[in-house]
């Protein structure tokens, strides 16, 4: 993406060129993407000051965007980026919202004319229709550290995302619990809620853990993506003759094991497995 290809380029209210590379790739029902700034954008702004470790932005699909971009300005939520893809046809406009701090993440708008047709891409990896297998099924939660639950649920009900399940974790209710490979209770009060197909997770740390740790060191953020896996053990052995290792785990009430997973040092961010396998149509608030 450069101003060969995109026009109508602002960042943070000022007409401003900038490129980057872009990979994307379909996981079940949620669409993965990997940005490489070029040059000065939100996407260095954000690399400069997290690393390249963590989630930059959630995408939402909506409605009408004049009515949603509205709403948004209302509450005081700036375009931080925005810019419009050329196709062989049609328009792709899209809109980077400041929603960081009421909602711990950027929030991506976008709206695509009817008669848009998507250009080729440079190149596909691998081969286009070359047969792969995958190890991920699909994303059913994403996981975000917060300081105070109850503060930020009445921030995402701001935004229409409950109502909320809360429940607090720890040796009542989770056995062999480990983190960094050291047996040791942790706690955590967790929330959640459904958006489509997908559950947001808020977690407030109440002792030593991987989302404490999180949280000192980037403040309230996307913490991990919880992925399907089909066999749970397989799947953990795999990931560890990759280099893969568990950071924290437990057993949900002695009968649903669960890791988590530093992904983040191969796919740029934290991952969860469990011995569960969920169908995103029924409910996801079983187990944390």
């Amino acid at each position: 993406f450069s101003p060969d290809n995109v026009d109508k380029m602002y960042l943070h209210g000022k007409k401003r060129n900038y490129s980057m590379n872009i990979g994307v790739r379909s996981l079940g029902e949620i669409r993965i993407e990997y940005i490489e700034p070029i040059d000065h954008s939100i996407y260095s702004e954000f690399c400069d000051q997290y690393g390249d470790q963590i989630v930059h932005h959630l995408k939402f699909d909506i409605g009408d965007y004049i009515k949603t971009l509205d709403i948004l300005k209302a509450k005081d939520i700036k375009i931080l980026q925005s810019g419009q893809q050329l196709g062989d046809k049609g328009k792709n406009m899209y809109y980077y919202m400041g929603t960081e701090e009421r909602l711990t993440f950027i929030s991506e708008i976008v709206n695509v004319t009817g008669n848009f047709i998507k250009p080729e891409p440079d190149y596909w990896s691998p081969e286009k229709n070359k047969k792969r297998d995958f190890i991920f099924n699909g994303i059913s939660q994403i996981g975000i550290v917060v300081n105070d639950i109850k503060k930020k649920i009445i921030n995402f009900e701001e935004f229409g995302i409950g109502p909320w399940e809360i429940k607090e974790y720890g040796k009542k209710n989770i056995s062999n619990m480990k983190v960094l490979g050291l047996t040791r209770d942790y706690k955590a009060k967790i929330a959640f809620s459904k958006l489509g197909n997908i559950v947001f997770k808020l977690i407030q740390p109440l002792s030593d853990s991987i989302f404490l740790r999180h949280l000192k060191k980037y403040g309230e953020s996307i913490h991990h993506l919880k992925m399907e896996v089909g066999d749970y053990n397989k799947t953990l052995n795999y990931l560890k003759s990759k280099g893969v290792n568990v950071i924290q785990s437990g057993s949900f009430e002695g009968k649903i094991g669960f890791s988590y997973l530093d992904t983040d040092k191969h796919i740029n961010f934290l991952t969860e497995i469990s011995e569960e396998k969920i169908n995103p149509m029924k409910n996801l608030f079983s187990h944390p």
